[in-house]
């Protein structure tokens, strides 16, 4: 069974908002960036309080404006930074051969032996068995080989083949043979 399709950069997008949403290693990394985002500036007021030998007292209000006005925003704002971040690193890659095969026309296949993926650079052939999970969503189905790494097949791009049909022999294919 086979399908042609398109990806654009706005596929890459969708990808790694889902990601930010549903992976536990991007939530702790974000959880590890806001802690650090936080904590950053009431380590910096609590050496100043000390280097300025201010009173007890004045050490806590000094952490407590530090907290309200500082580092609580910056706690909060930290996930859409890493978002903006994350975008801003996606669209610098696009311009380098980085996506090249990547972005562009995508010929995918599916057959009892392994899952090929066909571009204008490359011709892969992807073992079963190094697929870890497969997730359709609504607009989107992703085969993660890793964590955070998956091939993205937009529905709504599909060229030539039936999704529906497509879907049903990826998974039925990928839990015959994985189990």
């Amino acid at each position: 069974m086979k399908i042609k399709y398109e990806i654009d950069l706005e596929d890459f997008f969708v990808f790694s908002h889902y990601l930010i949403k549903t992976s536990p290693l991007m939530v702790k990394t974000i959880r590890k960036g806001q802690m650090w985002w936080a904590s950053g500036p009431l380590a910096a007021g609590l050496v100043l309080s000390i280097l300025r030998s201010y009173s007890p007292e004045k050490t806590l209000v000094t952490l407590a404006l530090l907290s309200v006005t500082v580092s609580l925003p910056m706690f909060l704002l930290y996930k859409h930074y890493f978002k903006y971040r994350n975008q801003k690193q996606i669209k610098s890659l696009s311009k380098s051969d980085a996506y090249k095969s990547v972005l562009g026309g995508h010929e995918m296949t599916v057959s009892a032996d392994y899952l090929a993926e066909k571009t204008a650079d490359n011709d892969i052939k992807i073992s079963w068995d190094s697929i870890k999970k497969i997730e359709t969503k609504s607009d989107y189905t992703f085969i993660f080989t890793d964590e955070v790494t998956a091939y993205i097949i937009p529905h709504k791009k599909i060229v030539a083949g039936n999704i529906s049909q497509f879907i049903d022999k990826l998974n039925g294919t990928y839990k015959k043979v994985v189990g």
